[in-house]
């Protein structure tokens, strides 16, 4: 999957899971503080993004996961991790 499907993607499934529009937030938008996450809703986001796109997030990275940008970045990270493996 190339990176601005990714994008799109992992926009959706936060979209989905915060209860907005994909195009109500920002690329650099936090997550808790701009858009008002829980840490259920962020479990959640994860839980999808391993699930539907097959990447195995470890839970070092999760506080690394405030924003679209930074999700998107971990995902191609392990993503290109989980291809070594």
């Amino acid at each position: 999957m190339q990176t601005d499907e990714l994008r799109i993607r992992i926009r959706e499934i936060i979209a989905q899971e915060l209860e907005l529009e994909p195009e109500e937030f920002t690329d650099t938008g936090h997550f808790v503080d701009d858009y008002d996450a829980d840490s259920l809703s962020l479990i959640t986001v994860v839980a999808r993004i391993e699930k539907e796109l097959g990447v195995l997030v470890p839970k070092a990275a999760l506080p690394e996961m405030t924003t679209l940008d930074s999700a998107l970045a971990v995902v191609l990270a392990h993503s290109a991790e989980s291809e070594r493996v």
